[in-house]
């Protein structure tokens, strides 16, 4: 599980430091105070040390307009270094990106070190070419190379290769999501997630895959409903983004889950419901949960829904941070905090 972690210079992050990290963690602020970077550096940092390069995908994920590598310094200042570094139990991993050459190349740097002080230097070289990074790289999976007891590395493996980030962007790919739903019918826990939904919406219950009659090759998800059937994407963004979530998180395993904004297109009423469901499912699935939000209906959710019996149990799963940025410096801090008068201030 990932306890700790901090960022220098990063997009438009110039330092931040979280950490006693836990089950499900909370990070609630105002809008671009840092939430969604944070959760990219988690995804993306994971992910380069199984699968490298990822560095191409941080900036394509939110626009579709030219970008050029200096986007992902703070200040665009190519000088500095970027520096990541994430602690899972006693072993540290750190993505350090630095310019190297001419102005178009970035050399990657990645290593590990436990807490007893030993290290592991794999430096990768890589060139970063402007427009849409274009990024090569020559490593591999990293972590699979690193010096380490297979028994650590086996857990970290698990745990990087698999961490899943949904954004707005997922939410509203309805390829995505029946890929995820098919995925629950062949493991077999089809009817529990019809469950689930039926709980929170009242629909969804019964669902199947069966061929488009326009074109018999295309198998589509429907839902049966009064006794007819309805293509998924049908449904409001409420329904489809919750399938989404909730999907994810019952095909993952001993890994993390990142959620921008779990809050949208959901009432309150469903929302209370859909986090009460994750937060179960995180339980079960050993999954470690991320979720970004300005809105103080989640914090209610969680602090007020799940835990509101259970002080113990809140104490040991859950964090809530409060994250604010200074603009000029860069600086992100994060509070972890449970005063609802000191967020709501903050969020005003």
């Amino acid at each position: 599980m990932l306890t700790k972690l901090s960022i220098q210079n990063f997009k438009g992050i110039g330092s931040f430091n979280i950490e006693d990290l836990a089950r499900i963690n909370l990070l609630i602020g105002k809008n671009d105070s840092g939430k969604s970077t944070i959760m990219e550096v988690i995804y993306y940092l994971c992910h380069e040390f199984y699968e490298p390069p990822q560095l191409s995908l941080v900036m394509s994920r939110r626009t579709d307009v030219f970008t050029g590598a200096s986007e992902l310094w703070f200040g665009y200042n190519r000088q500095s270094e970027i520096v990541i570094r994430a602690l899972f139990g006693s072993t540290e991993l750190c993505w350090k990106i630095k310019p190297e050459g001419p102005a178009r190349d970035t050399f990657f740097s990645h290593f590990f070190q436990s807490t007893g002080g030993a290290s592991d230097n794999i430096a990768l070289g890589g060139t970063s070419y402007m427009g849409n990074f274009s990024v090569t790289s020559h490593g591999g999976r990293v972590i699979e190379r690193m010096q380490m007891d297979q028994k650590t590395k086996q857990t970290l493996s698990s745990y990087v290769s698999h961490v899943s980030l949904i954004d707005c962007t997922m939410k509203s790919k309805t390829t995505e999501v029946e890929r995820i739903l098919g995925r629950l019918k062949i493991d077999g826990a089809d009817a529990s997630f019809g469950q689930i939904l039926d709980d929170i919406y009242g629909k969804g219950k019964e669902w199947e895959f069966i061929p488009h009659p326009e074109d018999p090759t295309a198998r589509r998800l429907v839902f049966k409903e009064s006794g007819r059937l309805r293509y998924f994407s049908d449904f409001g963004d409420g329904l489809r983004c919750c399938v989404g979530i909730l999907g994810t998180a019952m095909t993952l395993e001993n890994t993390a889950l990142c959620v921008e904004e779990i809050e949208s297109h959901q009432h309150s009423g469903s929302l209370s419901k859909l986090i009460k469901y994750l937060v179960e499912i995180a339980r079960e699935k050993n999954l470690q949960v991320f979720l970004s939000t300005h809105s103080m209906d989640v914090w209610e959710s969680l602090h007020r829904g799940v835990y509101a019996e259970d002080e113990a149990k809140e104490k040991e799963e859950f964090r809530c941070f409060l994250i604010e940025r200074n603009a000029e410096t860069g600086e992100v801090t994060s509070e972890n905090t449970y005063d609802v008068q000191k967020i709501t201030k903050a969020l005003e």
